[in-house]
């Protein structure tokens, strides 16, 4: 028997804090903060703005799945691309280093 799949928004937040509660994703997810939270902070920006992963691809001269690898940490950005990004979601770059 098939299970039905229900077409249900799930917010990329709601995700994380789910898949925070598994051990081993935390420890993998605390391993690589700075492109991790570089990511969700993308994926919510991109939320707040009220856009999906396909219309921000167009927004960037992109595909959809450029949008995904970025919004899964899997994809090395150059400065530039992520002033592309804010500019594209009426947001402000700012860039920080900080002592630990």
């Amino acid at each position: 028997m098939k299970e039905k799949r229900i077409n249900k928004k799930v917010f990329f937040r709601e995700y994380l804090e789910k898949q925070l509660k598994n051990a081993e994703f935390r420890k993998e997810y605390d391993a690589v903060d700075t492109e991790v939270r570089l990511a969700v902070e993308i994926a919510e920006a991109r939320e707040t703005a009220g856009l999906s992963q396909a219309e921000l691809a167009t927004a960037l001269h992109t595909k959809q799945s450029n949008i995904s690898r970025i919004e899964r940490g899997a994809q090395n950005m150059t400065v530039g691309m992520l002033g592309k990004i804010a500019k594209a979601l009426h947001c402000r770059l700012e860039i920080q280093i900080r002592h630990a």
